[in-house]
């Protein structure tokens, strides 16, 4: 009965080993996952601060943005203001030096304008036709470069 009581104090002794050694393996298991919640939980704040930090610096940069467009238009219109009011006065002058001949200087206007815009017209069909030619000439020197190097394959 000695050995019997003995082999069942070794065996609950191994079992307490081995619920021991299972305890402290699930402990050491249960603080590493801990530890892996608490790494994906940072980086998910770390990713929301840097996201609001974004967004706030877009909305910075887009109101700097929308301000600068303003001074821009503001600008525009304030030179445009000028321009009518230099007319007006232009205008003015001209009435009391030369009478009711303003409408001569309106047709020459649109004379100089329409002049001005088929320049203009020329200009880019001139420019489209270079554009079209460079074209040809890289597509070309394409071809012949291709054949040097690889043959005729």
């Amino acid at each position: 009965m000695g050995g019997l009581c003995q082999n069942e104090t070794m065996e609950l002794h191994e079992g307490i080993k081995t619920l021991t050694s299972n305890l402290d393996t699930s402990r050491q298991s249960a603080k590493e996952l801990s530890k892996s919640i608490e790494n994906v939980q940072k980086e998910a704040t770390d990713v929301a601060v840097q996201r609001n930090i974004d967004r706030r610096r877009e909305l910075r940069e887009n109101e700097v943005r929308k301000e600068l467009f303003l001074k821009r238009v503001l600008i525009q219109w304030e030179h445009e203001e000028r321009v009518r009011r230099e007319e007006a006065q232009i205008r003015a002058n001209f009435l009391k030096k030369y009478g009711k001949r303003w409408a001569e200087v309106e047709a020459l206007k649109a004379k100089l304008e329409k002049q001005e815009k088929e320049f203009q017209n020329q200009f880019n069909k001139d420019l489209n036709k270079a554009r079209n030619a460079q074209f040809w000439c890289f597509a070309i020197a394409g071809v012949i470069a291709y054949f040097l190097v690889w043959g005729y394959k």
